[in-house]
């Protein structure tokens, strides 16, 4: 334990983790499967694709991410780049829940590649890149590759790595 300041120990957090886990098995027998709650998992996908891409700044409200990913329809007036973001990452997403049950394209029994990075991050850029692509990108900076040119800081002064 951290003594009562900060955060806990690693070691508390997973014994924490542990405990919980154990409880949600004993109380309700786990979590769902996904082919037997489906409407969960697609709301927990919604909630997901909205939250992930308005941390970085997008700023479709979920009612226009709902139409999007289960209409394929753009509602409202923002910028084609935002809806090609949410999608993008939705379908990302949705290929790495997949993989995670029954895995198509990978021994899961080995680590993560950097092709199934790759294979991810180009899923999730693909579709803005197509509208949008970074205005400073080099024609080998692609979704899939690389970023290979310096980025500003961001707004509270944090400089990303070169």
């Amino acid at each position: 334990m951290s003594g009562g300041r900060g955060r806990p120990a690693r070691s508390e957090v997973y014994r924490r983790l542990d405990t919980q886990i154990a409880e949600l098995w004993n109380r309700l027998g786990g979590l769902p499967n996904p082919m037997e709650a489906a409407d969960i998992w697609k709301d927990i996908w919604t909630a997901e694709a909205h939250h992930s891409t308005a941390i970085e700044g997008n700023t479709l409200v979920i009612s226009e991410v709902e139409k999007l990913l289960s209409e394929g329809r753009a509602v409202g007036s923002k910028l084609l780049r935002e809806y090609m973001e949410v999608r993008g990452y939705a379908d990302a997403s949705d290929w790495v829940y997949r993989e995670g049950i029954q895995p198509t394209s990978y021994d899961p029994d080995r680590i993560i590649t950097m092709q199934d990075v790759r294979r991810v991050h180009q899923q999730v850029m693909a579709l803005v890149w197509d509208v949008d692509p970074h205005p400073d990108a080099t024609e080998r900076e692609g979704p899939g590759n690389f970023r290979e040119h310096e980025i500003q800081r961001f707004g509270g002064g944090m400089q990303p790595v070169s």
